[in-house]
Order: structure tokens, then sequence, then C-alpha cells
């Protein structure tokens, strides 16, 4: 029974232990009729207190509980109504901000706030996040924040963000993917404020590159602690621009960093010595992501660099440019030694090249390499969600025979030796 309710996908099943629940014109409430007794509320708060996860979007399905209905439960358990909540996921509107308040008790860890109303007020919403940096000061392991709004009109929060991160010294993952950061100023306050901080994912619309610069440097104010790091650099205007390493340098100074996903608009143009560069500096890493909206993509010659530099990387994925030189077999000098996934974006090869790419991957990836082609990018906002990036394409079946071909010629030359 406990693993049962460890896990509420909405209020509404444990606001029924108190009586069947009617539709009114403030939500969800008990029929007039109703009479609670002291064994009701018993009833009520020994399920609530098995309650570790809360996942509350009601007011969009419209089984949003009533204000009246939660006020009266507070009011019987003024020290929480889940006392013993871990986790609470809020997609809340203009009404339901206040309600957030009440589902902050001690033991609370992990909290995600989305506002989904695209006209909620920010004087609300900065009033919401000035009080929890009170009620939660010194409190969560993570934390995400999101809205519906422009990034200019998320600027007004950003005082009343930057106080409430700034009371979670014990801060282990800050999630911005639907906010929009416009200076370094939010990444300052984390970076001092949280020294245990290893996660961090934010889009950073329409920033300059210097700006976006400045914000790479903060976080390399957490070179020590930062193990992951996704960042999209979307806005229009930027897709005329070239991405070099230069306009990224402060992530080297990221020596931890495991997992690092970068979306930037325009090109990137990286060459072999730009590799070794990231490669000598990110020796721990494991998952990379680096996908240019523009362009025609990495040429796949560099993917020799990159299995030579990066021999612990598990997972890549990036759009690639097979359009130049392709070395032949013997001509390839490094292979891969720990790669599993390999993601092309904009993967699309023409007949006359399919068999020289197959025997250059042949050779560059082990066998067994899980090799998944998506015939277009990647969206920005794929790009900041945990599995969407690697669900994305398919086993391209003609590619994949002949490089099972290359494998078995290869095996079969071997036990003739």
């Amino acid at each position: 029974m406990d693993e049962l309710w460890r896990s509420l996908p909405s209020l509404g099943p444990l606001f029924k232990l108190l009586g069947p629940l009617v539709d009114t014109d403030h939500g969800l409430d008990l029929r007039p009729e109703c009479i609670l007794t002291e064994r009701s509320w018993d009833l009520f708060r020994s399920y609530a207190t098995r309650v570790r996860s809360l996942t509350y979007a009601d007011a969009y399905s419209g089984e949003g509980i009533s204000t009246g209905l939660i006020i009266r439960a507070l009011a019987v358990h003024p020290g929480g109504i889940l006392p013993n909540l871990q986790a609470v996921d809020w997609h809340i509107g203009e009404p339901g901000l206040g309600l957030a308040l009440a589902f902050c008790p001690p033991s609370l860890e992990r909290m995600v706030i989305y506002l989904g109303d695209d006209e909620f007020q920010t004087d609300s919403a900065r009033r919401l996040l000035y009080s929890l940096s009170s009620s939660l000061a010194h409190r969560l392991k993570s934390f995400e924040f999101g809205t519906d709004s422009s990034p200019f009109i998320n600027a007004d929060l950003d005082p009343a963000l930057n106080t409430f991160l700034n009371s979670q010294s014990r801060l282990l993952e800050l999630n911005l993917p639907y906010y929009g950061i416009q200076d370094s100023v939010t990444v300052s306050v984390v970076c001092q404020a949280s020294p245990d901080l290893h996660t961090f994912t934010a889009d950073v619309p329409s920033v300059t590159k210097e700006m976006f610069r400045e914000i790479l440097d903060e976080l390399a104010g957490r070179a020590t602690s930062l193990r992951r790091v996704w960042l999209t650099r979307t806005g229009d205007g930027l897709e005329d621009e070239t991405t070099t390493l230069v306009d990224i340098k402060p992530m080297l100074q990221l020596t931890v960093i495991e997992d690092i996903r970068l979306w930037l608009e325009g090109e990137l143009e990286l060459t072999a010595l730009d590799i070794r560069h990231m490669g000598q500096a990110w020796q721990g890493l494991a998952s990379l992501i680096l996908h240019p909206g523009g362009g025609p993509g990495i040429p796949l010659l560099h993917l020799t660099t990159f299995a030579q530099w990066f021999p612990g990387l598990e997972r890549f994925a990036a759009p690639f440019d097979c359009t130049g030189y392709i070395p032949s077999a013997d001509e390839v000098p490094s292979r891969f030694q720990s790669l599993c996934r390999l993601t092309w974006y904009r993967g699309q090869v023409a007949d006359a090249q399919r068999l020289r790419v197959a025997e250059f991957l042949a050779v560059v990836l082990r066998p067994k390499v899980e090799l998944r082609l998506r015939m277009y990018g990647l969206d920005s906002y794929e790009a900041l969600m945990e599995m969407s990036p690697w669900e994305a394409g398919s086993r391209n079946k003609e590619l994949q025979d002949l490089i099972d071909a290359f494998y078995r010629v290869r095996k079969a030359v071997n036990m003739m030796q």
C-alpha cells in the first residue's frame, strides 16, 4: 500500500478519501452536505503521510482541488498536507500560484515549477519566489523553473529568481529549460551559492557571443563540481553566425564534466586541433551532443580525431557532413574504444557515397555500436529533454548491412591469419 501511494499523479485521489468531489466554479470540492469528522481526517492523514512525490497539473485537466478545500486541510494539518513530501512537480497558472506554499514541508528536496499561463501576473510569481526563498532556504537539491512567457517578460522575474537561488546552498541540479537566461547574473548567483552544483541546463536565447561567453565564464567558476551542462543558444538573427572553439573556450575549464549538450544557432566550426584541446580538457566525458542549427555539420573525417582524444566517450550525437574527403579503411588512424551509440542528425548518405562511408564507419566504430540516422535535425527544446535526443533517429538498414559486411570480412581475415 505504501508503494501505491508513494507517487501521486494529482491531488484528486487523496482528497477523494474525504468524500465525493463535485465540480464548482473554484475547482473540485466536497458536497455542501458532507460532514468531515475526526475519523475522516485521520484516514486522510494516514495516506497523506505515505506520499513522497506529487505531480500537480490538475488545473489543466479540470481536476484542480478548490483553494477552499486545501485551506480546510491546512487548518487540520498546520505542519503541511503532505508532511513527508520529497519531490513536487507544479504546472500551474495564476489561480494556483499560492497553493505551492502549502506543499513545501521540511522534507522537500526536489521542486519543478512551470507557470503555464502566459497571462500570469509577474507580481504574483515574484511573491511566490520570494516566499519560497524563506520557506525552502537551504533545503532543495534539485530545482527546475520555466514559464510560457517570452524571455523579455521573464526578465522581470530575474531579481526574485536570483534571490531564491541565492538561498539554496545545497542545490545540486538547476534546470531552466523554459525560462531564457538573458545575462550572466543568474549563473553567477547559483554558482556562488551552491558549491556542489553538478548539473546546469538552460536556454540562453538571443544573446551576443560576448554575453554567451560571460555566461560560460561564470559556469567555469564551478569547474570542480559541474558534471552535466546542457545549453541551447537560440534566437532570431543568429542563423548566419559561426561558432568556434574560441566562443566556448571557458567550457574547457570544466575538467570533471561527464555530459555536455550544446545546441547552437548557425554553424559550428571545429578543427582537428580544437577537438584535441576538447578531449584533453574533458577527459571524463561520457556523453556529447554538438548540434549546430545551420551549416553542413561536422566533417565525418573528424570522427577519427574524436575517437583519438575521447577514449571514454560512450554516446555521441551530431550532424555530420560526408561530402568531403573520407579516408579508406587502411587510412583510419584511430577507433572509438568505449562508444555504444552514435546518432547522426541530418543523416543523408548518397548512394554513391554509401560504400565509402560504411567502410570508414566499420573501422572507426567498434562492432555493435548502435548507429542511428535522423533525416532532420534536433529541435532546441529536445536538446534539453532527458532522453529525447537519444531516442531520435532510426537504423539505416542499407548502411548498417554494409558495415556489418565489413565486420564479417575483417573477422574472417583475422581467423585465417
